[in-house]
């Protein structure tokens, strides 16, 4: 009899502390965990610090080609693409001046140590100031369209022949075709025929349009430095 009490009271207890549904802190089994959707995060998100704010949008650069820019504002698109050239030229002679300011300059003398002494110093001063050069500077892709179309009506009959002889009989070999190089020591300097030149744009003191085989290069001669060049310019 004992033993029968002492077995009803333990079930009552137990009944007792497990308690109702209500009364507990967890939720129901049945109930489905949080899933996040559409690849957000369960967790709450954190505010950004200051520095990850967004920022303002930066302004576009204007990327579109010169020619088609000119159209678009009315312009002659042969005469912006020329002026664009000039400008690229301008650029370089104002590095140009401020780089060769405390080189040794380059005077008139018949001693050539002196001669070579002006050109290296002034050559190296350059290509310091300009490291970063690469090619297209000057010669951009329009540009050298534009130098193609004024060159090759004088590529042809007679005196493009004659043009063309005279470019293959002047030009030098084993030119590397560099930007900020140094024109190779010892080696020939070709001319550009009369009427290829005059079709070209007037270029400042000391630069050159020289045409080496097929290409052509710009020159600063007085420190035999090769500014930018152009692939192909000769049909």
């Amino acid at each position: 009899m004992k033993v029968s009490r002492i077995v009803i009271v333990a079930a009552l207890v137990a009944s007792c502390g497990r308690g109702t549904p209500s009364d507990r802190s967890e939720k129901p089994r049945n109930e489905a965990p949080p899933v996040a959707t559409s690849g957000e995060a369960a967790e709450p998100q954190v505010p950004a610090s200051p520095s990850e704010q967004p920022r303002e949008p930066r302004k576009v650069v204007q990327t579109a080609p010169v020619a088609d820019h000119a159209k678009a504002t009315g312009v002659n698109p042969n005469a912006a693409v020329l002026a664009d050239f000039k400008s690229r030229v301008d650029a370089y002679m104002k590095l140009r001046k401020s780089a060769v300011k405390d080189a040794p300059a380059l005077k008139e003398t018949k001693d050539p140590a002196k001669i070579k002494a002006a050109q290296d110093g002034m050559s190296t001063q350059i290509r310091a100031a300009r490291v970063n050069a690469k090619h297209g500077d000057v010669f951009t892709p329009e540009i050298i369209t534009a130098f193609r179309r004024l060159l090759n009506p004088e590529l042809k009959g007679d005196d493009g022949h004659d043009a063309k002889e005279i470019i293959k009989d002047d030009a030098p070999t084993n030119i590397t075709f560099k930007v900020n190089a140094k024109y190779p020591e010892g080696a020939p300097v070709p001319t550009v025929p009369a009427n290829l030149l005059v079709n070209l744009p007037t270029l400042p003191e000391p630069l050159q349009f020289r045409i080496i085989d097929k290409h052509l290069i710009l020159l600063d001669e007085d420190a035999d430095v090769i500014v930018d060049y152009a692939l192909n310019i000769i049909r």
